[in-house]
């Protein structure tokens, strides 16, 4: 009976494995679905025309693309909460202004200028310094009024550098917070801040205020990976293409999640592309290299990614905001450009209004899912 059985389940099996979705559905929905499973069939290692040695390849954004809030962000949060820095008091106030162009400028949103918020965060950090050295207890440190005026101050100043200077300047102050600390201490860091993040399950946001009522920040907390994320890397790596990662963070910071086995992303970190120094953490740009932010993502794909791939353009290019919107509509072959809509205005919510109405049946196509950061995951 054993044997009359077994041709029996054996042809069951191949029914369920031809039947078996090129993606799971998840939560897309069905243009966005459609449209990607679509891409897998047409241009993965089913087609007729695939070809090994030019391996068609996807492009992603991370920060609010791949997850759900911002990688560094959520960083600079744990960092806070931790008071994890590795540079001393007298370092402070280089520190909290570095690579800033102009430091009596009033900043934009914050009414301070720059020496001001650097000279309070500097007096702050020295008597932070002290209590941590001291033994205190983060609860302890927590409850301190030099405590609160630091975390609303280095979050404003952020807001601030953000607001009034260009996105390069704040490209190179983030990772200045991380002075003194190697790669290796960094990665182990952010390893911690995403463990942290992650298994909270959600995002929310806090209100932020000095005790003097000057400076206050709205900041968002927690940090989620969507399920469709990491179900669409892993069909598009199952079905013979390449996956890359094209960040406005710091590279390391990005390799730190999404070369870890722990978050099943899968990636390599040579498929990794971020922002490059060029030496030691706090130092200037990498020279010879296009910065991964606005144009220069575009430039990254064009003169390190597609050279790997016969100089072929990416197939699917993912991105959520304004930064990204260079390499999203720079390529004449792509095939599908898929927009996370987060409710952002711009360039980016031009693209979404366009999608929305475009004819897929067209050889490019653009689509749009929508995201909901008050749960985890997308919604339709």
């Amino acid at each position: 009976m054993e044997k009359n059985l077994f041709p029996f389940l054996l042809c069951l099996l191949l029914i369920s494995c031809a039947g078996a979705p090129v993606l799971p559905r998840d939560n897309w929905n069905d243009r966005v679905y459609d449209a990607l499973c679509n891409l897998i069939e047409t241009q993965g290692v089913k087609s007729e025309s695939y070809n090994t040695l030019c391996r068609p390849y996807a492009v992603f954004d991370f920060d609010n693309t791949t997850v759900m809030n911002d990688i560094s962000l959520t960083l600079m949060i744990y960092q806070i909460e931790n008071l994890r820095y590795a540079f001393g008091p007298e370092d402070a106030f280089s520190v909290f202004t570095a690579w800033l162009p102009d430091l009596d400028t009033v900043l934009t949103g914050v009414g301070l200028t720059a020496r001001q918020m650097g000279e309070s965060l500097a007096e702050d950090y020295r008597v932070l310094y002290g209590k941590k050295a001291a033994g205190a207890s983060l609860e302890e440190i927590h409850n301190s009024e030099e405590y609160l005026d630091f975390r609303a101050r280095l979050m404003a100043l952020n807001d601030g550098v953000e607001y009034t200077c260009d996105y390069g300047t704040w490209c190179l102050w983030m990772p200045a917070l991380f002075s003194g600390m190697s790669y290796d201490s960094l990665r182990q860091l952010t390893k911690e801040s995403v463990t942290y993040w992650t298994s909270c399950g959600r995002i929310w946001t806090e209100h932020w205020e000095s005790p003097d009522g000057e400076v206050s920040s709205d900041i968002m907390k927690g940090l989620v990976l969507p399920t469709e994320s990491v179900n669409l890397y892993k069909a598009l790596s199952d079905n013979g293409f390449d996956v890359y990662i094209c960040s406005a963070s710091l590279e390391a910071v990005v390799e730190a999640m999404a070369c870890d086995p722990q978050f099943d992303l899968g990636c390599s970190p040579e498929n990794v592309f971020g922002i490059r120094l060029e030496s030691e953490i706090g130092s200037a740009f990498a020279r010879d290299y296009d910065q991964t932010f606005l144009e220069g993502k575009t430039a990254c794909i064009e003169k390190l990614i597609a050279p790997l791939h016969c100089g072929r353009q990416p197939s699917l290019v993912a991105g959520d905001s304004n930064g990204d919107y260079a390499m999203l509509t720079a390529f004449d072959s792509l095939k599908v450009g898929l927009v996370i809509d987060c409710g952002r205005s711009g360039d980016i919510a031009t693209l979404i209004d366009r999608a929305r109405s475009q004819d897929c049946s067209q050889s490019s196509c653009y689509v749009v899912q929508s995201r909901d950061l008050s749960v985890p995951g997308y919604v339709r």
